[in-house]
């Protein structure tokens, strides 16, 4: 139980990560997705992941729309530091993950980028 536990922990930290490096540039969206930790048993990761997401698919709403990528990014750098810290995302924003993702974007890859692209796919197609 307690290595399950530390196990959930380390995979927040480095979604946490993740996160970061995308928000300071360093790495790509793709990229991050494709080095999320496969935590199917913490519903914070996997709205973590669906976050990220919608950061690359908001692409032309963050182009457009005045403060809109601010407002995502800080609200992504949010989540980050809820999992930095160990702590669940709050529950609004599980609910909401949960009402509009039912299907599991984060799947195993067999090839990162492709992996990548065919889970996006079927998000969008939903």
């Amino acid at each position: 139980m307690e290595s399950e536990k530390l196990k959930i922990y380390e995979n927040r930290l480095i979604t946490a990560k993740l996160i970061i490096e995308v928000l300071k540039g360093k790495i790509t969206v793709s990229k991050a997705l494709s080095s999320f930790p496969k935590e199917k048993n913490d519903i914070n990761i996997k709205c973590a992941f669906d976050a990220l997401v919608h950061r690359e698919a908001d692409e032309e709403l963050r182009a457009k729309i005045k403060d809109y990528a601010e407002v995502q990014d800080e609200f992504l750098y949010s989540i980050a530091n809820i999992l930095r810290q160990n702590e669940r995302l709050p529950q609004n924003i599980i609910e909401q993950y949960q009402k509009y993702h039912t299907e599991n974007l984060m799947g195993e890859w067999d090839k990162p980028l492709k992996g990548v692209l065919k889970n996006f796919k079927r998000m969008i197609n939903f």
